[in-house]
């Protein structure tokens, strides 16, 4: 289980931080614009967002599973 859940810790993580990085991008003016305007990239801004929270989603569950001892046997 902890290995599962070191790998979800980490894949999660690094998620957020990708997707973190690929969303700041709407939150300028000219993102904030592009935004606004065009469906396509509104569209492009949440998946982004949509992955952020994914990512964190696995960060919190591999983390659970690394500090909650599994049944011995």
């Amino acid at each position: 289980m902890k290995r599962i859940g070191i790998a979800l810790l980490v894949i999660g993580l690094a998620a957020f931080v990708l997707a973190s990085s690929k969303r700041g991008g709407y939150d300028s003016v000219e993102g904030t614009l592009k935004s606004t305007f065009s469906s396509s990239e509104k569209s492009k801004k949440d998946t982004w967002e949509s992955l952020r929270w994914v990512g964190l989603a696995a960060a919190g569950i591999g983390l659970v599973m690394v500090l909650v001892p599994g049944r011995k046997g």
